[in-house]
């Protein structure tokens, strides 16, 4: 499947589920009891987002591609963004137990506030989908010498030893991550967005027995780097 099929695939799949669940409450909405009427709405709602997240992806690699994502530099409280993206992720699968540490984060820190937000979104989102509901996703935040490393650790599929070297190449999925939804850009993007801000992101990972994401970045980034993915 080439790569223009495979961005089409993944956006048609949330399309269809909407598309399906909408036809279904319009032919029978008069057979249908409020609880009904509020499940298929929340799956309507669940690949609305879903068609969002693949969307702003797409669109966020383009320009990056095309050198056009700089930074927008300003003063924000990550500790804020952090709990923020939990919380918004979280909502999105209620049963999922996400747990934070975060400790001796500076009150304010320099950089793109959206940018981190979106790689974030990434990393968090791929824990999510790559492990059981009923698996613990741990997310951990220190300060050391200037750098702030966000841990997001998961107890899902793993990578396979021999696509680790390639996991953060775009379009690149690993062979047991075939079957689920996604378009290989996610990682690419989130790499691109830390080293643009002078940081950088590292990845563990053991076959069947989760992943460890890092993202590092620096307390204060004013100007950005030059990357291309």
């Amino acid at each position: 499947m080439d790569r223009v099929a495979l961005l089409a695939h993944q956006l048609r799949t949330p399309l269809s589920a909407i598309n399906a669940l909408a036809q279904g409450l319009i032919r029978r909405a008069d057979q249908l009891s409020t609880h009904d009427v509020r499940a298929k709405a929340e799956k309507i709602w669940r690949a609305s987002l879903r068609l969002d997240e693949l969307t702003e992806t797409i669109l966020s690699y383009s320009r990056a591609t095309a050198g056009g994502i700089v930074l927008n530099p300003s003063e924000f409280n990550l500790d804020e963004l952090i709990r923020r993206v939990c919380r918004e992720q979280g909502g999105q699968d209620p049963s999922r137990a996400i747990r934070l540490q975060l400790r001796g984060l500076p009150a304010m820190v320099i950089g793109d506030a959206i940018l981190l937000e979106q790689a974030l979104v990434i990393v968090l989102s791929n824990a999510m989908k790559y492990s059981p509901p009923e698996r613990l996703i741990e997310i951990t935040a220190r300060r050391r010498a200037g750098m702030i490393r966000i841990v997001v650790k998961d107890q899902g599929i793993g990578i396979l030893e021999r696509d680790l070297p390639f996991i953060m190449q775009p379009f690149f999925r690993g062979q047991n991550a075939k079957k689920l939804p996604g378009t290989g850009l996610g990682l690419s993007l989130a790499w691109y967005i830390l080293k643009l801000h002078g940081g950088d992101l590292e990845i563990e990972s053991h076959e069947g027995r989760g992943t460890k994401v890092t993202m590092i970045v620096p307390e204060t980034n004013t100007t950005g780097l030059s990357y291309s993915i």
